[in-house]
């Protein structure tokens, strides 16, 4: 009897495939029979789903999806929407997690992205996606996607966890505010919105004249607060505005470091010495304890 299915065509299509096979063995043991098959129609499935991560992403990274149209002739309002019907998902988080597979494959040169390939079409994507951050940090995608196929998954997420949060031998700490950054990022509700925030760090490093994206978010929040209380109020009271004709004044251009309630030069805010109630660790991020 044959243990598995053929990517061979038949007639009657894949059901009569699959009725054929089972058809093979006894009625005693259909169960047997039918556990067979799905692990055979996985075997002949996953591969391409894995190929669909990888062409996914390059879609994404050279926004090629903005050039393509729905079947009515209609185009794609977001990214989003594209990746969602064409990948045939309901949720945006789940593509996201496709995307990240194809960028991790992209990291790495054949021939020994096709052995990753091979080897995430093993284990599947579901627990593939939970090895993308170990893989893509410590470059080392055997023993972890080795693991995906031997542990529970919540087993598997506390091992990723730990060694993403631990210092991995031969290379340097997380920059200080990094867990910071990364949490931003990971609440973005597309990636536009991720490149969009990357972009606000990369700026802010250079303006700011420190790369701690704490110090760079409060920066940040300086410069527009005092141009936003303004609007604000004006918004508030339209009608006095408009009664005593006064000429509202222009947005007040906040220069670094500078408070705008005060006119007053502020030194640049040192990360370091940013308590707000909380300790701070070595590596300047709130929340850490000593």
């Amino acid at each position: 009897m044959s243990a598995t299915l053929t990517n061979d065509a038949v007639p009657g299509g894949p059901w009569a495939a699959v009725a054929r096979f089972i058809a093979q063995y006894p009625t005693g043991s259909r169960a047997e029979a039918l556990h067979l098959a799905l692990q055979s129609l996985r075997a002949r499935v996953e591969p391409d789903r894995v190929l669909a991560c990888e062409l996914a992403w390059e879609m994404h990274t050279h926004g090629y999806w903005s050039q393509i149209r729905r079947p009515d002739g209609g185009a794609y309002e977001t990214e989003e929407a594209y990746f969602r019907d064409v990948l045939g998902l309901a949720s945006w988080r789940t593509a996201y997690k496709r995307l990240a597979i194809g960028r991790m494959l992209m990291g790495f040169e054949e021939p020994e992205r096709n052995q990753l390939r091979a080897a995430i079409a093993a284990v599947g994507l579901a627990k593939a996606t939970i090895v993308v951050p170990a893989i893509e940090r410590l470059r080392e995608w055997k023993p972890w996607l080795e693991w995906a196929g031997q542990l529970p998954t919540v087993v598997l997420q506390e091992r990723v966890s730990a060694a993403l949060e631990a210092l991995p031998r031969g290379r340097e700490p997380s920059p200080p505010g990094e867990r910071f950054r990364r949490t931003v990022l990971a609440a973005m509700p597309d990636i536009e919105a991720m490149e969009l925030v990357d972009r606000f760090f990369e700026v802010g490093a250079e303006v700011v004249g420190t790369p701690h994206p704490i110090g760079i978010f409060l920066a940040g929040c300086r410069e527009c607060l005092g141009e936003w209380e303004l609007q604000a109020s004006q918004w508030a009271c339209p009608a006095s505005s408009s009664a005593s004709g006064a000429i509202a004044p222009e947005p007040a251009v906040c220069l670094r470091g500078q408070n705008p309630a005060s006119g007053m030069y502020e030194p640049a805010l040192d990360p370091a010495d940013h308590s707000e109630g909380q300790s701070t660790a070595a590596n300047g991020e709130p929340g850490a304890q000593k």
